[in-house]
């Protein structure tokens, strides 16, 4: 090793960086578990497993779905999904699995038991303490939405660099955080019904109070767009759990949450009393016993506006190229800008 690269490798030596993961749950539930608040978590049930899901052709249509859905976004260039196996959900003696290293915070193989504290002010898992912050209201949430935005950083007055919308809470948070995204599809039919209903019903009310009205005015807004362009009726909820063993490090990490929200256009919600609920909510296939009050309801193109899948920069497989670093981190990186991306059929 020349002296070059030797004084390479040690500028980088023990480095620290922000590593990102991104998985993508589909999770089959019912009707009335879906619409189940956090006081009937199943935390506080005998029975966990409603009798639609022991139906074997409602879970084998289920799975054909997700076949499907999983052959349209293989099918792209730029995006691939990868089916976890059984052991790297649930693990092994061997080796911890992704449930176990949701428990203790930690994407280590190998990971450790840790008691998880819940309170009426906090929640804690082992040593570290967890901050969440919440998107549960369109009250919180900006005017409009977009898949991308220009990322000024690293942007010129010639070119752009795009990023998703909520890339702020995504990888530019330099915490270690989990943001969670959860899109609830249910009867699109059933809840403009209920929307047509409620629509009456303040219409009825509008003498009483003129805050009647403006909620009828905003209904009908909701069900025009629907009906007018075909768009199917969702609940949507977001949230950031960010932690920390160091209590003066939370205060800063809480601060920037709010801030990468605020970047958003979103007003940040700290939320305390139901940190549990979401956390129990968001263990890989636990998403049906999300508390439906802490969701609001939108559309598809308008919910998938918060996802965020940008990730690290990767080592190409190629032997041959060259060493750059990540712009984020700093990370050193092996990158092959010829040949490699010739053959994913991104350049010619």
């Amino acid at each position: 090793m020349s002296f070059l690269d030797r004084s390479f490798e040690l500028h980088f030596n023990e480095r620290p960086y922000l590593n990102h993961f991104s998985y993508l749950f589909i999770t089959k539930t019912t009707r009335e578990r879906s619409r189940s608040r956090s006081n009937f978590s199943i935390l506080c049930r005998g029975n966990i497993i409603p009798k639609e899901v022991r139906d074997k052709d409602a879970v084998s249509r289920f799975l054909e779905s997700v076949d499907q859905f999983e052959r349209i976004l293989n099918d792209s260039v730029f995006i691939r999904l990868e089916r976890l196996t059984t052991d790297e959900i649930v693990g092994t003696p061997q080796q911890a699995g992704l449930i176990e290293k949701y428990f203790s915070l930690s994407q280590q193989d190998t990971t450790t038991l840790k008691d998880i504290q819940m309170s009426a002010s906090k929640m804690r898992i082992g040593d570290n303490t967890l901050c969440v912050h919440t998107l549960s209201d369109v009250d919180d949430l900006p005017g409009s939405v977009q898949t991308d935005t220009r990322y000024e950083k690293y942007s010129t007055d010639r070119s752009d660099c795009r990023l998703s919308f909520a890339a702020p809470v995504g990888l530019m948070l330099s915490c270690d955080h989990i943001y969670n995204q959860f899109l609830f599809i249910d009867d699109s039919a059933e809840i403009l019904q209920r929307f047509e209903k409620t629509a009456r019903n303040m219409h009825s009310l509008s003498k009483y109070s003129r805050a009647n009205q403006l909620n009828k005015q905003w209904i009908d807004a909701y069900l025009d767009e629907a009906h007018s362009f075909g768009l199917t009726a969702i609940r949507c909820h977001c949230n950031v759990m960010a932690w920390s063993d160091n209590r003066e490090k939370l205060k800063v990490i809480k601060n920037d949450t709010g801030s990468a929200l605020a970047l958003m256009g979103c007003k940040p919600r700290y939320n305390t009393i139901d940190a549990p609920a979401l956390y129990w909510a968001g263990i890989p296939g636990g998403e049906g016993d999300f508390p439906s009050e802490e969701s609001f309801f939108t559309f598809i193109e308008q919910g998938v506006c918060f996802f965020t899948e940008e990730t690290n920069y990767a080592d190409s497989l190629s032997p041959f190229g060259i060493k750059m670093a990540d712009r984020t981190n700093g990370k050193p990186l092996h990158l092959d800008i010829s040949d490699e991306p010739m053959r994913r059929g991104i350049t010619t």
